[in-house]
């Protein structure tokens, strides 16, 4: 019997940036981004007496990190903007949208920690690596704000 596939979706996404959190801009030749994890922190609350482990999630959450690749424009002013944001240590606003599944897009805030050039494959263009150090929560975005 074959599965049913008809309702699966593509994982094309778009990683935008925003200084102020309200006008997004999309990174333009974007190889890579990961996925903001979304992990509860949880207690282990075994009582003397439990005869195995118990844990409770707990309300807070510890900041992760997302690597991300660019193929390198210098003349680019979103690629540009990256950079600045780096050398000054800025925190930004970041949106990852999927764009044939838009309820899975998450929106956070982050300083880009690590942004380092590669040049390894003569064979391609200049990409840049970068990390992003979250810094605020991750949430979900409407569909209609992407």
């Amino acid at each position: 019997m074959a599965k049913n596939v008809a309702n699966l979706k593509d994982s094309f996404y778009q990683l935008l940036v925003s200084t102020d959190g309200s006008q997004f801009k999309k990174i333009e030749h974007l190889q890579k981004a990961g996925v903001p994890s979304e992990e509860k922190v949880m207690d282990e609350v075994t009582s003397t007496d439990d005869n195995r482990t118990i844990k409770a999630p707990i309300n807070f959450f510890e900041e992760g990190e997302v690597e991300f690749e660019i193929v390198l424009d210098p003349q680019d002013t979103v690629h540009q903007s990256l950079q600045t944001a780096f050398d000054a240590g800025t925190e930004l606003h970041w949106r990852l949208t999927f764009t044939h599944a838009p309820a899975e897009s998450r929106q956070f805030t982050g300083i880009i920690s690590k942004y380092t050039t590669d040049n390894e494959d003569t064979k391609k263009k200049l990409r840049k690596q970068g990390t992003i150090s979250i810094t605020g929560a991750v949430t979900k975005v409407e569909p209609s704000s992407s």
